[in-house]
């Protein structure tokens, strides 16, 4: 199986998606190596609020000289400025994508998570090519926008070719531990792996970590969550959803225990 550089630099790291500070902790007190930071994980992650990744970088860089024989866990932006499985955007929800990687970049984050579609479900070219030149130098992930595309063997190289440096992707199923998805995941890592880092993520959980580890992946991507329900006030009066999700830190804890006996 062809072997990533990343994963003979760095071994193979876990990023956590998190939409809070709470998580935010949990998952450094875990030993996470990279945060994905979002808002709004029940749909999908979006654009998180600039205050809470600069707290998150400030969290970051306070716990840095408590975090022994593990490097700073990296922060990676999502760029996302609306839910919904359509992701091909208007010219003012790009306006306003490329106008927070502006805001984002001046905070030094490590990593843009980003992805568009044409309404055939094709890679927007066109829209993929401004991100990554208003994110230049900071490296960009095409997110699991992959997962909708109907040609997932053409989009991969037109995403190579864009000039991103990572892919998210769930082996285009609800889960990537499916049957499927880890043949589509297994054609990605042996063709591509080389040219971008595959980041399988979706489903993968203590159960079926080791999988993913066993198979050369460099990353893998979970959430580590449990579901947090809050107080149900207001009667009828429906102000949105009465649960999020939260970094467990036990869980985050328990897939690098996973990592390290593979």
């Amino acid at each position: 199986m062809t072997q990533n550089f990343h994963s003979k630099k760095l071994g193979t790291r876990l990023e956590v998606c998190i939409d809070s500070l709470e998580s935010a902790r949990n998952a450094i007190k875990g030993g996470v190596d990279e945060l994905e930071v979002c808002s709004s994980l029940v749909e999908g992650g979006l654009t998180p609020s600039p205050g809470l990744v600069k707290e998150i970088m400030r969290l970051v860089k306070n716990q840095a000289e408590n975090l022994m024989n593990h490097e700073i866990p990296k922060v990676n932006v999502m760029i996302r400025c609306r839910g919904g499985s359509d992701f091909c955007y208007t010219t003012n929800e790009m306006e306003t994508m490329l106008a927070d990687i502006e805001v984002y970049k001046d905070f030094g984050v490590d990593r843009f998570v980003f992805g568009a579609l044409t309404k055939e479900q094709e890679i927007d070219k066109v829209n993929c090519a401004k991100v990554l030149k208003n994110a230049h130098p900071v490296p960009v992930t095409f997110h699991r926008a992959f997962d909708l595309c109907k040609e997932p063997k053409v989009a991969i190289r037109d995403i190579i070719n864009l000039g991103f440096k990572r892919i998210l992707t769930s082996g285009q199923q609800p889960s990537a531990a499916d049957e499927p998805a880890l043949e589509l995941l297994d054609f990605l890592l042996k063709n591509y792996n080389d040219k971008i880092e595959i980041m399988p993520g979706a489903g993968i959980n203590c159960d079926n970590a080791m999988l993913f580890f066993k198979s050369g992946f460099s990353i893998i991507h979970s959430s580590c969550k449990k579901i947090k329900r809050l107080p149900d006030v207001g009667g009828d009066l429906n102000m949105g959803c009465n649960e999020m999700y939260v970094t467990d830190e036990n869980i985050v804890k328990q897939i690098r225990e996973i990592k390290n006996i593979k």
